[in-house]
């Protein structure tokens, strides 16, 4: 058989994709991890006699609970019809108005809420024909009971997207169906009859009521009307109204231009007082003024006779510029220029001031003008206020004449309406439909609805069953729950030795004796996922250990190094259990001293190991019982025996005990390069190897994988088709018993104890 032949059987986390959502963590709960598709076809393939039975006990008690109400409690339906027609423009119009979807609904629901009020279910449970119903009488005159009954099986609904009203009701007599249905439509449109014809009058009442007081309202208004034009001339008033009005105009109009006037005073009157008064410009009038004044032009006059005789004497030659006389007459002559020059001052500045007092003055007196026209425009706007408003009382009033005339008229033909509305039944709103028939078949059982939903509830009460059973099973049973609890590689799987067609009396001797078995072709897969695991330099030391007793690691721990030895690697096989040493009892003529020699110092190596018969193959028995075992296996002594075993040895397979039992084994993996995990399928917990593997997470142990042993070939589970395969492929007529010119390999006399750990 080729190494792939059971390749399918090693599972690694990274590869469970299809069972889990990945791998699992060091130390993740138990359940932690998602369930795929894979896995649920793996639980009811591994599963499938549970879940069949399951599912036919299941499917038959649906089929029996259906056959039982179809015969004992059947239920039959019977419904009825309504309509609700959309209401109309008015109370009693005659063409429907457009109501928006969602009041038209909820009328819809009103009235099917209706249907199930107690009142009126009250008079149904009354008639004489209910009273002899079946119905009636299973509840034994407790009448509340059946009322309320009643309330709960009737189901009255709007039909979705239509004006329809259903009324249906599930009962064990199809007669009695038809008839309550009927009974309680029939009650209940007499009684909305009732209430509409009742709605009507009293509206045609207050028709009459509200006319009656539009009339009375109509004559006070016409009398008021009246007293009105007795008092008031309103021809006059018009025309008066006018006059105020263009008055009005023309008294605004003279206002506005004072207010023009008044601005543009108070804008000279500005910007003169900001500047020095000195510096105010003088106008052509002013400059007359000034010049026509008496002493200015006396003085003047004065200044120029002065000129011409001081000129005259220059030209006659009688005084020049530095005469007494000339100086006297010259400063006679600026004495007369600077009075000149301070009275044309003084009269500019009389002149400015005068100005600026006018502009005062006409400023204010616009203002007083303005004062007087405002009280006269007030005055004239409160009589057109008082005319005003007369007209507008008296439009006031004739509108409101007009209105109630109008008011008047729409309400004699409304009370008209309402009177032929009272005598026609003909316009209700909510009519019979379709009227209850009586059923031919049962409503209840529906046989597609009961066994097409029993058939699903039974394969998912089947398949919960089983997944029930996987997850409440505590035992290692594949090679999925050593990855998922473990969590491990899972190196290989060894089949239960029942289970073996081939002749194998020891699983020790299954690679010896049969190794065409397909218990040995599992070891040699072991063999060769352990090389594929890692680089070979960190793993040549390997302690095979297993969560507890009687797991098989003595077995794997031989058949492993047998394998590897055939693969042309030089192997050392040590037993290191102290507690229950099996290796000597498997290879015959080992000597009596061993390990515990070593390590106490007493032999070398070299000269304890035992050659045996199988090539490349060499062992060391553990030696005699130390009184400490741990001690030993943690000094010095053990190290120093891992490093020369391993410069000459390609492989070095140490046999420890079990990791949970005793410290041993968790003292030796110290010492080598990883640790190889057996469990036996079956016998071993989830928890159990979920605490061993912690054990070796909390110092720090590389834990290269795990073997899972004894695994059942069971139907759905591993190894039950592939015994089949691997057989017919290694028939009689593909293989040959031996290769040409080899002996066939005769077993050896083992001296095995009456009770082997494994």
């Amino acid at each position: 058989m080729s190494t792939g032949s059971v390749a399918h059987e090693i599972v690694h986390p990274s590869d469970m994709a299809g069972a889990l959502a990945g791998p699992p963590g060091a130390g993740a709960p138990e359940g932690a991890a998602t369930i795929g598709a894979a896995e649920v076809w793996r639980v009811i393939k591994q599963r499938k006699l549970l879940v069949l039975i399951s599912f036919v006990a299941f499917y038959t008690a649906v089929i029996g609970a259906t056959m039982a109400i179809r015969r004992w409690c059947p239920t039959f339906s019977s419904e009825a019809i309504l309509e609700l027609e959309p209401p109309r423009l008015d109370p009693f119009g005659i063409e429907p108005s457009i109501v928006p979807e969602d009041v038209m609904q909820r009328q819809l629901e009103t009235e099917a809420s209706k249907l199930k009020q107690l009142s009126l279910l009250q008079q149904v449970l009354a008639q004489p024909e209910i009273k002899a119903t079946g119905f009636y009488a299973w509840y034994e005159d407790d009448f509340p009971k059946c009322l309320y009954s009643l309330q709960e099986l009737l189901k009255s609904a709007p039909i979705r997207d239509t004006n329809l009203i259903r009324v249906r009701l599930d009962v064990e007599r199809a007669d009695e169906a038809r008839l309550l249905v009927n009974t309680i439509v029939r009650l209940y449109l007499r009684q909305y009859q009732e209430d509409a014809q009742d709605a009507v009058r009293l509206k045609e009442e207050d028709l009459r009521d509200t006319l009656a007081n539009y009339e009375t309202d109509l004559a006070n208004r016409r009398a008021d009307i009246a007293r009105f034009r007795e008092t008031t001339d309103v021809p006059t008033m018009e025309s008066e109204l006018r006059v105020l009005a263009e008055g009005l105009g023309l008294l605004t109009s003279q206002f506005n231009q004072l207010d023009a006037e008044a601005a543009d005073y108070e804008a000279q009157l500005s910007s003169m007082q900001d500047l020095d008064p000195r510096n105010l410009p003088i106008t052509p009038e002013m400059r007359i003024i000034v010049e026509a004044d008496p002493i200015l032009r006396y003085r003047r006059e004065r200044v120029e006779g002065m000129d011409v005789e001081l000129e005259s004497m220059v030209r006659a030659d009688l005084m020049g510029p530095h005469h007494r006389q000339w100086a006297i007459m010259e400063a006679r002559r600026d004495g007369y220029y600077q009075k000149e020059m301070a009275r044309r001052e003084e009269l500019l500045d009389d002149l400015r001031g005068r100005q600026l007092e006018s502009l005062r003055q006409n400023l204010a007196r616009i203002r007083s003008v303005q004062a007087r026209l405002r009280e006269h425009i007030e005055e004239k706007q409160a009589e057109r206020r008082d005319v005003d408003r007369n007209l507008q009382r008296y439009s006031t009033m004739l509108e409101d004449e007009e209105r109630l005339q109008e008011g008047i008229k729409r309400l004699e033909e409304a009370v008209g309406n309402a009177e032929h509305a009272r005598s026609d039944r003909s316009r209700v709103r909510l009519k019979w439909v379709q009227e209850a028939l009586e059923a031919k078949e049962p409503s209840r059982p529906k046989y597609i609805l009961y066994l097409g939903a029993g058939f699903l509830l039974s394969a998912l009460g089947a398949v919960g069953l089983a997944f029930l059973r996987e997850f409440t099973d505590k035992a290692v049973r594949t090679p999925i729950d050593v990855a998922r609890y473990g969590p491990l590689s899972v190196l290989g799987c060894i089949p239960l030795l029942d289970d073996e067609e081939a002749d194998v009396d020891e699983i020790e001797l299954a690679t010896r004796t049969a190794p065409q078995s397909l218990v040995a072709e599992a070891f040699r897969q072991v063999s060769t996922n352990l090389l594929f695991s890692g680089p070979v330099e960190s793993q040549r030391a390997l302690l095979i250990t297993s969560p507890g007793p009687e797991d098989g690691k003595t077995a794997v721990a031989i058949n492993l190094a047998i394998t590897l030895a055939q693969s042309n690697n030089k192997v050392l096989l040590v037993d290191c259990n102290f507690r229950r040493p099996a290796i000597r009892a498997a290879f015959a003529k080992t000597r009596p001293d061993g390990l515990s020699n070593i390590l106490s110092g007493q032999a070398k190596l070299a000269d304890l190991i035992t050659k045996t018969e199988q090539p490349n193959l060499d062992v060391l028995t553990s030696g005699p019982v130390p009184p400490t075992p741990a001690e030993l296996l943690g000094g010095a002594y053990m190290r120093a025996l891992v490093e020369e075993a391993k410069q000459h040895y390609d492989r070095v397979i140490f046999d420890g005990p079990p990791v949970l039992l005793v410290t041993d084994a968790l003292v030796a993996s110290k010492q080598v390069d990883g640790v190889i995990m057996v469990t036996r399928a079956v016998s071993n917990t989830k928890g159990a190897l979920k605490r061993a593997r912690e054990q070796f997470d909390r110092i720090g142990v590389r834990v290269v994988g795990a073997v899972l042993n004894g695994v059942q070939a069971r139907p759905g589970g591993y190894f039950k088709q592939q015994y089949r395969d691997f057989y017919d492929y290694i028939s009689d007529e593909t293989i040959p018993h031996q290769l040409p010119g080899v002996e066939p390999e005769k077993p050896q006399d083992l001296d095995l104890p009456a009770e082997d750990e494994d």
